[in-house]
Formats: structure tokens, sequence, C-alpha cells
């Protein structure tokens, strides 16, 4: 059972994009990040995100070069998704703290219901700070051993959480319910809030 961690470790995230931490996302390997299926994984050859299409709730196209010079926290979810019930606050309470900074939580419902599903699981759940984003023909995301759509992102289970860097390039995953307010999280996601866009560590002021 995963412990619930106060807002803490996020006055240190918070600080990321201007103090450079010990490691970086173009050096050395990130720190240790477990969650409830398993620990967060580099992939083993970095590539760029193809921009597959998904839509807003708004009934707009977007891609992931919307997000381009951010750090992106990309979860695939769906509305049956029992471990999701759980995570899906934490990210809510994560965009929220990190709102204005260099932090994009991506949130892609893969539900075939599509908008009233997710709708619905945000209003019961209380979600305020997340986007809603859908992909119900599964196009960026499929199942593995089931990618007949040509999908880039391996749903190896749900909830799954991909990273990418501010160029846009797939860093890594993890599998399972994450507790995304916990010291481990957040030095995750410092390590490559302290990277720019060019690659390199950012320093204090």
């Amino acid at each position: 059972m995963m412990v619930r961690h106060t807002a803490a470790g996020f006055a240190v995230l918070a600080l990321a994009a201007c103090a450079a931490p010990s490691q970086h996302a173009g050096g050395s390997a990130p720190p240790r990040l477990d969650g409830e299926s398993g620990q967060y994984t580099l992939l083993k050859s970095v590539r760029p995100a193809r921009l597959t299409p998904f839509t807003t709730a708004a009934g707009e196209t977007v891609d992931l070069g919307h997000f381009r010079g951010k750090v992106v926290l990309l979860s695939f979810w769906a509305s049956w998704c029992a471990p999701c019930l759980y995570e899906m606050p934490l990210l809510d309470r994560l965009a929220r703290e990190m709102a204005g900074a260099d932090l994009a939580v991506v949130p892609v419902s893969i539900d075939e219901r599509g908008l009233p599903a997710a709708a619905a699981f945000y209003r019961a759940h209380g979600l305020r700070d997340l986007g809603i984003y859908l992909d119900p023909d599964q196009r960026t995301a499929y199942f593995d051993g089931t990618n007949r759509n040509d999908a880039e992102f391996a749903l190896y289970g749900l909830p799954i959480s991909y990273i990418l860097d501010r160029q846009g390039r797939v860093m890594g995953y993890i599998t399972g319910a994450v507790d995304w307010q916990s010291d481990a999280a957040a030095r995750l996601l410092r390590h490559y809030l302290a990277v720019d866009d060019a690659g390199a560590a950012r320093t204090s002021e």
C-alpha cells in the first residue's frame, strides 16, 4: 500500500526550474521511483514522440508537439481502471501544485465511450485541475500485442505513465498507480525539470 505524502516534497519540485540537481537527464540515471506494478524504466533507445493526434474535451485536436518545451507526464487511463481511482486524484493535485511550472500533466483516456465516460469520472472524483484528453480509438496507445493501428505508446497495463523531456523525446515509463505526491516522484520529476530544452542542466540565477 503506497503512503500518501504531504506537499513538502513539491516545495522542492517547484524550485526545480532554477536549481540544478546533482543528477540530470542529460547525464546520469534518474532517481528510482516505484509504482504499484513496477519501477520507472528508462527506454533503451530515446526517441522523439510522433505527433499522433488526440482530442480535448472541447473537441479540439492536439498532439504532443503542443507541449514542446515542457516536461510531459503522459498518463494513460480509463474510467473502468480500478488503480486509476487512486492515481487520478494525485495527478489532479500535481497539476494544481505545478500550475505555471514547466511540467505538463497530460492524462489521456482510452475509454471507448469517450468524453461522456471521462467527464463523468472527473465529476464523480472532483477532478478540477486536470485537462481531459481523449483517445478512444487508441491511435496514440495500444495494449501490448495488439498494435493494429501502429500507435506509439505500449500499454503494459493501466494506468501507465510516460515521461517526455523538453525536446519531446520519450525517456521512460512506469506501470501501475503511482503516488505522485511522494518525495520519490518529486525527485524524478525534478531530474527532468532541471534540464533545459537543449539538454543542459539549468543553473541558479
